[in-house]
């Protein structure tokens, strides 16, 4: 059967959650015969590939494999391999309603528009769908992949993703912008909950989020230089008060001293997470914008890396 829903997921070394995301969609209100999941595995390295050939998903999965080359990447071959007219992007970290796909459908009442489910985010790894939706989850971009239907046609319109967005960030706000100059229009899909899952914060995933926010900075200038406009500038804060705000929070370069990493390991140790998640949240800061920095040096300069002063 011809299926009607596409969803398609990219992913990269995330089994664990992967498996109750695939699972939650095999739990869905709508006749399993209706939709698809196309899952890209961009070069997993934690036995995916396993885990997957394990299932038995009441709906068509059709799963690739390949090469690591970003989510950008990914999601276009996942757009290109989609047999339906509508597709829904979702993270592998991702774990999904029971109305999910049925209301994503349903809320396409016009050709034109982008539908946006609401994510919420948790650390309940064993119930994740148990967790309520906070201030904090509220998004107001016009497209996120973490929860968004469209037709097929559009993205195809629009040139796929940018795929030399190969590091973290901004490559699906990037085709939001040329979305939007289409005339497109976003709806909201109350209907479709995600709910996000991230490991609660420990000190000793501190310099995977440093790095993390390293590339982002490195892809918020590429997003700026491909689309020049003071919109993009507000979206990833390029201005030269952030670099200030940036150097005035980080006097004496406290964020890559040893002392700091045993300050945060203090604070994790005695259970203290709003402290810790606000020193973190400092420090992560400092490197988005130490990536800006990078991005905007001439060719060949050297730049620091996270943890190395």
């Amino acid at each position: 059967m011809q299926p009607q829903v596409s969803v398609v997921i990219p992913t990269y070394n995330r089994r664990v959650i992967l498996e109750k995301a695939l699972g939650a969609l095999g739990r869905q209100t709508i006749d399993p015969r209706f939709f698809e999941v196309v899952l890209i595995d961009d070069g997993s390295t934690d036995g995916t590939d396993e885990m997957v050939a394990a299932l038995t998903p009441p709906y068509h999965l059709e799963y690739r494999r390949t090469e690591r080359r970003g989510p950008a990447a990914a999601r276009n071959l996942g757009i290109q391999l989609a047999r339906a007219e509508l597709i829904i992007f979702i993270d592998s970290d991702i774990v999904v309603n029971e109305t999910f796909v049925e209301a994503h459908r349903n809320a396409h009442t016009s050709d034109n528009l982008i539908g946006h489910g609401p994510v919420i985010h948790t650390d309940n790894l064993d119930d994740p769908t148990s967790a309520e939706f906070k201030v904090t989850d509220i998004s107001r971009a016009f497209f996120a992949t973490g929860n968004a239907s469209i037709k097929k046609r559009w993205l195809i319109e629009a040139g796929f993703f940018d795929e030399s967005f190969v590091e973290y960030g901004w490559e699906d706000l990037e085709l939001g912008i040329r979305l939007r100059r289409l005339g497109l229009r976003a709806v909201k899909v109350p209907g479709a909950r995600g709910y996000h899952y991230k490991r609660r914060l420990s000190a000793a995933d501190v310099p995977h989020w440093c790095q993390r926010e390293r590339e982002r900075g490195h892809t918020a200038v590429a997003f700026y230089r491909k689309v020049p406009t003071l919109r993009v500038r507000l979206m990833t804060m390029l201005f030269p008060v952030t670099f200030w705000l940036d150097s005035l929070i980080t006097l004496g370069g406290w964020p890559d001293r040893p002392a700091t990493k045993r300050f945060l390991e203090r604070l994790d140790q005695r259970g203290w997470h709003l402290a810790l998640r606000f020193f973190v949240r400092l420090i992560t800061f400092h490197w988005y914008v130490e990536g800006m920095r990078e991005a905007l040096r001439p060719p060949g300069a050297a730049g620091k890396s996270p943890g190395r002063s």
